[in-house]
């Protein structure tokens, strides 16, 4: 006799529930796909507001103005100086002292504009309240020694001396930095940068290679003022970076020395000579002017 679990030979049975019976099956299937749909979402918003913020961390907030520079080198100067005074005349104060046994003459200048000048000089410009050579020039092809921007145009891109100056919208920084993005800044507003020895970075006195005694000339920040030192003695570098250190100053890069060619005019117009020799005929002669 057959009975009901008897099977035939051509004859096919379903052994067991088929899936979703009682729609456990699909309800499974559901919440799984809601959950990998969830969790796709969650990991968009979260890119998104990741690089939200990584832009709002690069927003300039007027760094074009100088005193709102930002810069990743914490090694670059960030003050930013200029000598207006409204009780004062235009011209250059004057201060003589004796420091570490160095004589040295203090010239600040009072409510003029820096800038940089490139070539033959008029020595009888009567706006030019003080000059020095400010960058060096090579004694083989006369080209200007490490990185310079003159209005906006780089001349030379040399990174051989760390101490650097920039003038931008009249204002002034001096520091001490292997890469500094004053000399991009300079390019693009139309200002002025250049590079010498690093005579104090941060007020410590730095260590320069040459041994040989001669008169001295810094540009520096001191106190918050521009001014620029000058030795009347002949000594050697180091020493006079020392000097500089122990006056007080914050940064300061050297400036042509020896007897190169500058002068200074004080508040009553008397003008001073710093030197008589432009050192050769080179196209690329440069000076540190302030002006009226």
């Amino acid at each position: 006799m057959k009975t009901m679990n008897d099977i035939d030979d051509n004859e096919i049975r379903i052994i067991g529930e088929p899936d979703g019976d009682d729609g456990r099956g699909g309800k499974g299937r559901f919440w799984l796909y809601a959950a990998v749909i969830a969790g796709v979402v969650v990991a968009i918003i979260a890119l998104v507001v990741a690089l939200r913020g990584e832009k709002d961390d690069n927003v300039d907030d007027g760094g074009s103005t100088p005193g709102k520079l930002v810069t990743g080198d914490i090694s670059v100067s960030d003050m930013w100086l200029n000598n207006n005074d409204a009780s004062k005349g235009k011209g250059v104060e004057r201060r003589d002292t004796v420091v570490d046994g160095i004589s040295c003459a203090i010239f600040t200048p009072i409510n003029v504009k820096p800038e940089l000048f490139v070539g033959k000089i008029d020595t009888t410009d009567e706006e030019i309240v003080f000059a020095a050579m400010a960058a060096d020039v090579r004694r083989d092809n006369g080209k200007i020694v490490g990185a310079y921007v003159l209005k906006g145009e780089p001349l030379a891109w040399g990174l051989s001396k760390k101490g650097y100056c920039a003038i931008i919208n009249g204002n002034m920084a001096i520091g001490v930095a292997d890469n500094s993005p004053l000399f991009e800044q300079a390019t693009e507003e139309g200002g002025y940068f250049f590079r010498q020895y690093p005579a104090v970075g941060k007020g410590q006195a730095m260590e320069n290679n040459p041994e040989n005694q001669a008169f001295r000339r810094a540009l520096c920040s001191l106190k918050g003022d521009i001014v620029i030192v000058v030795s009347m003695d002949k000594v050697y570098m180091n020493d006079f970076s020392s000097m500089l250190q122990h006056l007080g100053v914050d940064n300061a890069i050297f400036l042509v020395g020896g007897s190169a060619q500058g002068w200074t005019v004080d508040m009553n117009g008397a003008k001073t000579r710093l030197g008589s020799n432009d050192i050769g005929k080179s196209d690329n002669i440069n000076y540190l002017l302030f002006r009226r």
